[in-house]
């Protein structure tokens, strides 16, 4: 028998599929989950993949009034159907739900935290409902969210509840976390030998910025990646060690700012300009990051104050860079142990210059290489899309297992 793997307003969803507005806007999006949809999709003999159109599908406009909704609501299943077209997924290939009383209590529900709407009626569905918390806003009403939905499982790349202050401090939800890891994606190659790449470190990344009270209440400063920042300000610092790409996100344009007092129209204009003018980031993607990363030694892409790594050090150590980054909890999550598969510091400039230069040395290339060569084998091996996806659906159907033992 099928196991059903039921998503919430799947076409929606930024991290698997690519969505209206990125179609429409052209923007850039890095689908860090589409690796699991792709298991999936290509194991229909063990799952059948349903996407749940709930009463706020359409992913333009979700909030207003329960009647603007119900007239909404057809655009939103007209717009899941252009959706899976416009990402070659076949009529059929995923089951339309569009009833919550067609919702089964073996059924594993997903549900991502990238839209608020899509926790709309989930209190109500007597089935096991896992969240991903990849995309985490850190706001306290989220918390209310999360508890009113009836969670029954976290699943995410870090596990929040033990490496993010702000989440302990704003979230109180005792539920399990399954940890994965991040996915490369396949054009992450080795395509350079060692020997033949500079001996710097690579640094890149994009730095942004929370302005919310609890972001600020909790760090004291609103950005998000100080470790990316400081490199990125420090270039004569870093002059013969690093070559760094890191960008801020709002670098081409800041946009307009918002203020309490302007008028509602003048709101939604600087809305529209912001969301259409800013961001685009056109330097930071206009060179090949598979061909940068393949052309040093040393990556670094700097982790979130929020304890959380970026994707880049998965993908940098999938093109054979040796990875320097802080001794977090995360990296010994997913198996990773410091001088073996990555190089650590202690977070400061001063120290990540000085474990730079001490790997730039003659002496020490052996080493380094090593270590290069034992990072790449084992992400290679355990952060490739279909290992992560079937160990992660595994954990979640086991924690489905305990769950329905418990209700009897």
């Amino acid at each position: 028998m099928k196991k059903r793997i039921v998503f919430v307003n799947l076409h929606t969803n930024w991290m698997m599929l690519k969505v209206t507005d990125v179609i429409l806007l052209k923007n850039s999006v890095a689908l860090k989950h589409k690796y699991l949809l792709d298991y999936l999709l290509h194991n229909i003999d063990k799952y059948e993949v349903c996407t749940y159109l709930n009463s706020n599908c359409f992913s333009l406009y979700q909030r207003g009034s329960d009647k603007l909704q119900r007239i909404l609501r057809p655009i939103g299943i007209k717009e899941n159907e252009w959706i899976m077209h416009q990402n070659g997924i076949k009529k059929g290939q995923i089951v339309v739900i569009k009833n919550a009383n067609e919702l089964k209590k073996d059924d594993l529900i997903v549900l991502y935290n990238v839209k608020t709407a899509s926790y709309i009626g989930m209190g109500d569905v007597k089935a096991f409902k896992a969240l991903s918390m990849l995309h985490f806003h850190g706001r306290e009403e989220e918390d209310e969210l999360i508890k009113n939905a009836n969670i029954n499982c976290f699943f995410n790349e870090v596990n929040l509840k033990t490496n993010c202050e702000l989440y302990r401090k704003y979230y109180h939800i005792d539920k399990p976390w399954i940890i994965h890891p991040f996915v490369f994606a396949e054009r992450f190659q080795n395509r350079k030998p060692f020997n033949e790449r500079k001996n710097m470190a690579f640094a890149t990344g994009t730095i942004t910025y929370k302005v919310h009270k609890e972001f600020l209440d909790t760090y004291g400063d609103s950005c998000d990646q100080p470790s990316r920042k400081q490199i990125k300000d420090n270039p004569e610092f870093f002059k013969d060690t690093v070559y760094c790409t890191s960008s801020d996100y709002l670098e081409d344009n800041a946009g307009k700012p918002i203020k309490d007092n302007d008028f509602v129209l003048i709101k939604l204009y600087k809305k529209i300009y912001n969301r259409l003018f800013t961001g685009k980031q056109k330097k930071y993607f206009s060179f090949d990051m598979v061909e940068a990363f393949n052309s040093y030694k040393m990556c670094i892409v700097g982790e979130e104050i929020l304890g959380i790594p970026g994707i880049g050090f998965v993908e940098g150590m999938a093109c054979g860079c040796a990875y320097i980054g802080i001794d977090s909890p995360a990296y010994r999550d997913w198996g990773l142990v410091p001088g073996i598969h990555y190089i650590t510091y202690d977070g400061t400039k001063e120290d990540l210059k000085r474990v730079i230069e001490y790997y730039q040395m003659d002496e020490h290339q052996e080493e380094l290489e090593r270590i290069a060569r034992t990072g790449y084998d084992y992400v290679r091996t355990h952060f490739n899309g279909d290992a992560v996806a079937e160990t992660l659906l595994h954990d979640l159907e086991e924690q489905q297992r305990i769950w329905l033992a418990q209700k009897g």
